[in-house]
């Protein structure tokens, strides 16, 4: 079973030994934000919780939540963890009133495929030099399956 929650402080040793994509410091501040969410295996046979995975997120313009960061660990791949963060997260940004959302990919990693397959269209790519083309995604929440959280809780 998968349980996604809002991370705290006490997750930031195991945010920071695996995403090297953010400074600690900004790491620590999204976390107080509460701009990321972690998904743990719930263990009943040994009654605790293994982080596997997160969602980090931010605000494009400031206005339109943007997907930075989603991540799920090698060996629990394949299993849905990545779709429940985006479901969940998706859930979480039309419930305070978001009306669409974003995240990008670069053109040539697979995760476009994933994306494309929850709902998000293609809306732009930015170049930069010595770079692959980085893709943006929309999704409408208006458009979002109303489908319940299969095996997610929420605390």
């Amino acid at each position: 079973m998968v349980n996604i929650r809002v991370a705290a402080q006490t997750d930031l040793p195991f945010l920071r030994e695996n995403d090297s994509h953010i400074a600690a410091e900004e790491l620590a501040s999204v976390v107080q934000r509460g701009r990321i969410l972690l998904a743990e295996h719930k263990d009943e046979a040994e009654h605790n919780d293994a982080p596997i995975g997160w969602l980090r997120w931010g605000l494009f313009w400031d206005e339109i939540p943007f997907m930075n960061m989603l991540t799920v660990l090698t060996s629990n791949r394949g299993q849905g963890t990545g779709r429940a963060l985006v479901t969940y997260w998706e859930k979480q940004m039309s419930r305070a009133g978001y009306s669409r959302v974003l995240t990008s990919t670069l053109s040539d990693e697979s995760a476009q495929n994933f994306y494309r397959a929850m709902g998000y269209t293609d809306a732009g790519v930015l170049l930069l030099p010595g770079e692959s083309s980085e893709l943006f995604l929309l999704r409408d929440l208006g458009t979002a399956p109303n489908l319940p959280d299969p095996h997610i809780t929420r605390q």
